[in-house]
């Protein structure tokens, strides 16, 4: 069985370590990193190690995620759909979004059926997380931070702006599992323009407090979190990029925003998830796949749709032993059998 291979050096313990001992130091360290990254060998037997030393290559089995000859299968299709999105599981039901048609349906016998449709037009909702048994919580593209209740249909806005200055347009969001969430808003962000901006509400309290969080994306679209909940994951989509930015909660060493991953060909990663290992999934918009990376940015796997599927993939989740697609060209929501398992927050 062929393996994939990749280096296996810790970026967050370098900088921890390199914050801690200084600047000179730090110098010295990524020099000598830099030169084990060449391909350089130590001094042989006796030599010191170090927890900043080019720890050997680390080896991913074909079938890490997904096993080599496994298939999609189609889950279910959108009739007239525009743009699907937002997928969560609830006691074993798929729920989903579509941006376009103002829609919140849920999959019921391998049927797409329309839960909530907004004769208006006003409601755009785009990603969609719950936060108790019946109450999601709602970015919408044109209102704000939103609430559906899923009992009683009723879709609320929650917060309409920032202080009294209106959001871009917002995308996505993702729990940090203490009653507060993480959300982004690009609006019409773009590689010349990086206004886009990521907040945080917590959600929870008596009156929601929100923050913006950090500021100059471009196109911050998927957001995911670490098991740990001490790192974000936000696509940047007009860099083609997934970076990592340390959270609220992360406190143990100096580490700094930084280009976690960068994606090849396509537009740019849409949709993120990370699964309990900490590996980071990105929906590659226009290029008809998911890109797997570990949590120090590696190369894992690519999971390419079908010849037959369009390029359109948009956003991802894992339940129960299938890694879930949609992709909007065609309306569909794809699945593949995977050993991954979800993380409990993102």
């Amino acid at each position: 069985m062929s393996t994939m291979q990749t280096s296996g050096i810790n970026r967050r313990n370098f900088l921890k370590g390199s914050a801690i001992a200084g600047g000179t130091l730090a110098l010295g360290l990524m020099a000598g990193c830099g030169n084990q990254a060449q391909g350089s060998e130590g001094s042989g037997e006796g030599s010191p190690t170090s927890e900043f030393a080019q720890a050997g290559p680390k080896t991913f089995a074909d079938d890490y995620i997904v096993n080599p000859a496994a298939e999609w299968e189609k889950y279910a299709t959108v009739e007239n759909s525009g743009l699907i999105e937002g997928m969560n599981f609830k006691d074993g039901t798929l729920w989903f979004i579509d941006v376009a048609m103002s829609n919140i349906l849920k999959v019921e016998d391998g049927e797409a059926v329309v839960v909530y449709h907004d004769d208006a037009k006003k409601a755009m909702p785009n990603g969609a997380k719950f936060i108790d048994d019946t109450t999601m919580l709602i970015t919408d593209r044109s209102q704000g931070l939103c609430t559906f209740d899923i009992e009683t249909l009723e879709y609320k806005v929650l917060l309409g702006d920032f202080n009294g200055t209106p959001f871009l347009g917002l995308n996505d969001l993702v729990l940090d599992g203490q009653g507060g969430a993480y959300f982004t808003d690009p609006g019409q962000s773009d590689y010349l323009d990086k206004n886009g901006n990521v907040y945080y509400v917590k959600y929870d309290a008596a009156e929601p407090e929100m923050e913006l969080y950090k500021t100059g994306f471009a196109y911050p679209n998927g957001i995911t979190i670490s098991p740990d909940a001490n790192f974000l994951y936000v696509a940047e989509f007009n860099t083609n990029s997934i970076l990592c930015v340390p959270s609220k909660t992360y406190t143990d060493a100096k580490d700094t925003p930084y280009v976690a991953a960068r994606l090849s060909g396509g537009h740019g990663p849409d949709g993120l998830l990370t699964d309990a290992d900490g590996n980071i999934y990105a929906a590659h918009l226009k290029a008809g796949e998911v890109v797997v990376v570990d949590p120090d940015g590696w190369d894992i796997t690519t999971v390419r749709l079908p010849e037959s599927a369009g390029i359109f993939v948009s956003n991802l989740t894992i339940h129960d032993g299938f890694l879930y697609a949609c992709e909007f060209g065609q309306g569909i929501i794809w699945r593949i059998p995977t050993s991954a398992k979800q993380n409990a927050l993102g």
